[in-house]
């Protein structure tokens, strides 16, 4: 049901663009016609089929870069709030496509485009993208209401709560369920597709509210006067004219989500092109150094608290790399004397061994370069990670995080990130958490290339 959603509202900038060129062209027919108009005979306009249709694709590119600059598209807009912005969308739209035609004639456009077909265009976009929006909102409103998804609302005992639930109940196109506070440790939240809380809450039962909700699909959204979350990423929404909360685990939301995956996918694909001779004398100089595999690889806990195959360059001799397929338990054992030791200089939940025994002569390399996070380019296009992201630990290393750093597992991990760049390993890992929670809530595109730039600076640095 989701991956049917979201992929309906993915084509929507296509399907949009497509009517575009449609109408323009339908437009250019039209306008061919000299009687169109009873009783009075229009001369033949002097335009060109080619220009005009050259000229439909240009604005319907426009429409759809403005639509997205404007946030037309996002995934979970609310349709009042849509159609303000398509309106808004709209108008600047128009205002370019007739500053392009007007300057463009005799340069870009040597026979020109007609004035009849921009403003009788301008008009038919506007009424049949409207149009088509009503019949994507029926039909996902039938869908809706078919599914197994259903919304249940939290109402805390007060009239303002019970008034303000009786206002919003009928402004869903989901089945919607009720229930009290008092009920709310019944119930699986998760299995939800949103939440609403409705009056005032305490700070720990929203956060319970919130925690049991950031793993999955469920949107959280929160309607009061009183009390908010202040610790984690929100924003405005209107439920049926009300307006409310949304809390989010990152800034990470729908169309960010995909222009952060696409950058990923092209990033890891060009890494790997330009690395894979360094990766060939590398897996060379492993098999050379010490008798083993060339590759380690090891269960960590990715997005959602769930496990993944991660993969690096081995670094360790493999009798005294921890895992069933390694060392096994004389490894294990070992491990825990170093960390009970000295030569753990971190300690806490990440510990790091200084001077470490079990690391090879082309081990230490690896490490000091970060060259042995190459192959983790693999599991950035397989998506399992990102090119940015927190660092991604064991579980029985996140079986010690506190509350608030397992947020820490709301995006995928990454092979470099906010706090590996700006504090590398003399952080502990509080500190760590808290660099890597301010990446999550203030996520940009930009902050992605900044970081991966910033990264060469350091590994070239040796730090």
């Amino acid at each position: 049901m989701k991956q049917l959603n979201v992929g309906f509202r993915l084509l929507r900038p296509i399907i949009h663009g497509l009517i575009i060129i449609l109408i323009f062209s339908l437009t250019y027919k039209i306008r061919l016609v000299t009687d169109l108009i009873p009783g009075i005979q229009l001369h033949v306009p002097l335009i060109n089929y080619r220009e005009t249709m050259m000229y439909a694709r240009i604005t319907s590119f426009i429409f759809i870069g403005l639509g997205i600059i404007k946030s037309l598209y996002e995934l979970h807009k609310p349709i009042q709030k849509y159609f303000q912005t398509f309106t808004k969308v709209w108008l600047y739209w128009l205002v370019t496509i007739t500053f392009i035609a007007y300057f463009g004639q005799g340069f870009v456009f040597f026979f020109g485009i007609s004035r009849f077909i921009i403003v009788v265009s301008a008009g038919f976009v506007f009424f049949g993208l409207f149009f088509f929006d009503q019949i994507r909102n029926y039909i996902e409103s039938r869908i809706h209401k078919r599914s197994d998804h259903k919304i249940i609302i939290v109402g805390s005992d007060t009239l303002e709560s019970y008034k303000a639930i009786e206002h919003i109940k009928n402004g869903f196109s989901f089945k919607t369920e009720f229930i009290r506070v008092k009920d709310l440790p019944d119930v699986e939240l998760e299995k939800y597709f949103m939440v609403v809380a409705v009056g005032s809450f305490e700070k720990e039962l929203l956060q319970h509210i919130f925690e049991k909700t950031r793993f999955s699909y469920t949107r959280f959204y929160h309607i009061s006067e009183g009390f908010f979350l202040e610790d984690v990423v929100y924003s405005p929404e209107a439920i049926n004219n009300i307006i409310a909360l949304e809390y989010k685990n990152s800034t990470l939301d729908g169309w960010s989500l995909i222009w952060k995956r696409l950058f990923d996918i092209v990033g890891s694909l060009v890494l790997i092109v330009v690395s894979s001779p360094i990766m060939i004398a590398i897996a060379i100089a492993i098999k050379i150094n010490s008798t083993g595999p060339i590759f380690f690889f090891q269960k960590r806990v990715g997005k959602g608290n769930k496990l993944f195959t991660f993969i690096k360059f081995r670094s360790m001799f493999t009798h005294l790399s921890t895992g069933g397929k390694y060392g096994g338990a004389e490894a294990e054992k070992l491990y825990a004397q170093l960390i009970a030791s000295d030569a753990n200089v971190r300690g806490h939940i990440l510990p790091k061994i200084k001077d470490d025994p079990r690391v090879t002569k082309v081990g230490k390399f690896l490490r000091k370069t970060s060259l042995d996070e190459l192959p983790q380019l693999f599991c950035v296009l397989w998506g399992t990670m990102s090119l940015v992201g927190p660092r991604p630990h064991l579980p029985n290393e996140v079986e010690k995080y506190e509350l608030w750093q397992k947020r820490l597992l709301s995006i995928n991990p990454g092979i470099t990130g906010y706090a590996m760049v700006f504090g590398r390993d003399s952080l502990d890992f509080e500190e760590e958490a808290k660099l890597d929670l301010y990446y999550i809530q203030n996520w940009s595109i930009f902050m992605d290339i900044y970081i991966l730039f910033a990264t060469f600076g350091v590994v070239f640095k040796g730090k």
